[in-house]
């Protein structure tokens, strides 16, 4: 019910205490303020972060060996690990959650691209070597032809698949690769 006496004490406290009243108005608006651009650099870092992994699936783990900074039981400090394609069975069968592990081999190391040449024509591309596992984790346009399976690589043919990545959206494989 609209109380006519409280509205007037409002209004006089107010009045009284001017100052007090325009400093916390602006108190109230600039925070209001700040929230708003703290949630804006907030959703813009998140949309950078989603545009720099591409069309990865954003469930997805990887993994790489890099020299050792300690030695170990008489061996030197600096060895190195390679993975090989026989470590796929055990990563699968040791590590819980995984559904799908896609080894990669890439030319010329992380971010780097090589020159490929066909005939007359060369360009900087990056190259790749995958499993077919890797469609369902990182979404690619093929421009013509099909992606490679694991009959190819059973039967060791050498096959190029050109195309390129998804920018546009991130993936969860359960959702939409999958379909």
């Amino acid at each position: 019910m609209f109380s006519r006496d409280k509205w007037d004490e409002i209004l006089e406290s107010l009045s009284a205490n001017w100052f007090r009243t325009i400093m916390t108005s602006f108190g109230v608006l600039w925070g209001i303020f700040i929230l708003v651009i703290l949630l804006a650099a907030g959703k813009g870092l998140e949309n950078g972060v989603k545009q720099g992994f591409g069309g990865m699936a954003t469930n997805s783990m990887f993994m790489w060996s890099q020299g050792t900074s300690k030695s170990y039981k008489g061996m030197p400090k600096g060895r190195y690990y390679n993975f090989k394609t026989g470590d796929v069975p055990a990563i699968k069968d040791n590590v819980q959650g995984l559904r799908f592990v896609s080894p990669r081999n890439q030319l010329g190391g992380f971010g780097g691209s090589n020159n490929v040449v066909r005939g007359l024509k060369s360009g900087a591309f990056n190259v790749y070597g995958d499993y077919p596992e890797i469609i369902k984790q990182q979404p690619m346009n093929i421009t013509s032809g099909r992606f490679l399976n694991h009959n190819d690589l059973e039967e060791k043919r050498k096959v190029a698949v050109i195309g390129e990545s998804v920018k546009s959206t991130m993936y969860d494989y359960d959702e939409e690769v999958l379909g």
